[in-house]
């Protein structure tokens, strides 16, 4: 149970992290056997669910579980294929048996969707138009800027 925090020196147009994928099948008693740690981790508000790279699932080797439908502004929904993950947070906690979507992303590797990020408090400040970042697992207080 903890939390991170990133601050930027200028206003920022998304947030980016570092997080680790764990497959199900490597992760034995809670000992990290094969993970992958993915670079770039966009936290999307607007995602309901987390995705990761075909890059990603092709280091694991993971087997898809079924599939998913996903639909975004630009395009219509499409159907993908659907994995079953352990995902590592920059606050050192591990959230276990997410099921995430393979999305085909040169840009980023992993997108942490509301799924994960209801998990907890999130917040982002751009006080003398820096950005901050700050995420906590688990939700410990109402935040109320009134």
């Amino acid at each position: 149970m903890g939390a991170t925090t990133k601050r930027h020196q200028c206003l920022i147009d998304c947030v980016v992290t570092d997080c680790y994928v764990y497959s199900p099948e490597d992760f034995y008693g809670g000992q990290k056997v094969k993970r992958v740690k993915t670079m770039r981790s966009l936290w999307d508000t607007g995602a309901s669910t987390s995705l990761i790279s075909n890059r990603v699932v092709d280091a694991l080797g993971l087997r898809p579980i079924g599939k998913s439908y996903i639909s975004s502004i630009n395009q219509e929904s499409d159907v993908r294929k659907a994995f079953l993950v352990h995902i590592g947070l920059p606050t050192g906690d591990i959230i276990t048996d997410v099921v995430v979507t393979e999305i085909d992303s040169e840009d980023y590797d992993m997108v942490i969707g509301m799924d994960v990020i209801s998990k907890g408090d999130f917040a982002i400040t751009n006080k003398n138009e820096k950005t901050t970042f700050s995420f906590r697992i688990p939700s410990k207080e109402e935040i109320d800027f009134v």
